[in-house]
């Protein structure tokens, strides 16, 4: 995976704990998986302009973000159950 630009990190740390302050959510108790996660995003952003989910396999990822926002961040699972598959 490429490495995401410190640009695109910096900005999905801020999106990520605005987003558990705003749902009252937490993060993974293991800093690693949350960091691990955060980075999967941002190099999703910086590759399709869209924080999407890296914790799925998509075989178009541009075409993924263009007919659905199912698994941009915050998807489907983290909106209806406070948490998602990643264990953000």
């Amino acid at each position: 995976m490429k490495l995401p630009s410190k640009k695109s990190l910096e900005k999905m740390r801020r999106y990520v704990e605005h987003y558990w302050a705003k749902t009252g959510t937490s993060p993974h108790p293991d800093p690693e998986v949350t960091e691990a996660v955060v980075n999967g995003l941002a190099a999703n952003l910086d590759e399709v302009g869209r924080p999407l989910c890296p914790c799925n396999f998509y075989p178009d990822k541009r075409a993924e973000v263009a007919g659905s926002r199912r698994w941009v961040c915050a998807c489907d699972e983290m909106k209806r159950w406070k948490y998602c598959h990643c264990l953000l």
